[in-house]
Formats: structure tokens, C-alpha cells, sequence
């Protein structure tokens, strides 16, 4: 996968979002253990981001969702979206195949918003100030976790 994510060698986008959810396959037990013992799990790119990336990949959605069926559901989906010439300028080097592809990237945010709309996922505009990017974050996390501010 890493050559893959280099641009070293190519994959059919099956293969790619196949190996995507394997990666959360992988780390199964460990999930369901913590969720079981009342832990929070956060996780960065996990079910919600092989949808967005295979729809920017022309993958069905039923597909990619039947790929991770049986795996814990999020409870709660923050997208941060960003426009893609932004995240040009926010980040210049260091990009995989797919963060240095404007146009895969223009898809993605798009998905990612169809996908906010259709599973009420919350958006974040993460174009402002990172600190007020926390913020709203924190703002919205600790509503759902019922945490008061020491603020």
C-alpha cells in the first residue's frame, strides 16, 4: 500500500478501498474491546473516509459500505472540510497520490459533503483560524459528551 500511496506502482480502486477496509478489519477485536469497556474510540479516517474516497473513485456506494459491514459504527462523524487549493497552500510537500491530485481531491470534498448531508455528519469549516477549527471541535464534542468547560 505504501508504494501504492507513492505513486510507485498502481492498483485497481477495488483493490485500493479493499485494502482500506482490511486495514479496519485488522484492528476489529481491538475496537470492539475498547467500545465494550465504555471507552471512547477517536478515529481518524476510518469508515466514513473509504466511502468518500471510493465514490471520488467512481465505487458504488453499497460496495464500499458491504466492505465494512459488521465493523463498530461511528457514533458521531466530524468532517473538517477544506477547499483543495487551501490544502495546496496549508500543505506543499510530503503528498501522497491522492493529496497531490487537485481534481481526485475536488471529488472527495464533494463526496464528503453528499455523504454529511445524506448521514447528517457534522462540518467543520477548516479553512478558518486552526484555533477556532478546535473550537467548534471541542465545542461540538464536548455537547455530545456532556463535558463542561474548565474554561
Amino acid at each position: 500500500m505504501r508504494a501504492y500511496l507513492a505513486g510507485k506502482n498502481q492498483l485497481d480502486y477495488h483493490a485500493v478501498h479493499l485494502l482500506y477496509a482490511a486495514n479496519k478489519w485488522e484492528r476489529f477485536l481491538e475496537l470492539n474491546h475498547e467500545i465494550a469497556n465504555g471507552h471512547y474510540v477517536i478515529v481518524n479516517r476510518y469508515s466514513p473516509s473509504n466511502l468518500a474516497y471510493g465514490i471520488a473513485h467512481g465505487l458504488p456506494l453499497d460496495w464500499l459500505k458491504s466492505l465494512e459491514k459488521g465493523l463498530p459504527k461511528p457514533g458521531v462523524v466530524v468532517v473538517l472540510d477544506i477547499a483543495p487549493q487551501a490544502s495546496f497552500w496549508r500543505k506543499r510537500n510530503r503528498r501522497d497520490v491522492h493529496e497531490a491530485d487537485r481534481e481526485y481531491l475536488r471529488k472527495v470534498r464533494g463526496a464528503y459533503l453528499r455523504l454529511a448531508r445524506r448521514y447528517a455528519w457534522k462540518v467543520i469549516d477548516a479553512e478558518q483560524d486552526p484555533k477556532a477549527v478546535h473550537a467548534e471541535l471541542w465545542t461540538h464534542i464536548s455537547r455530545l459528551l456532556r463535558i463542561r468547560s474548565s474554561r
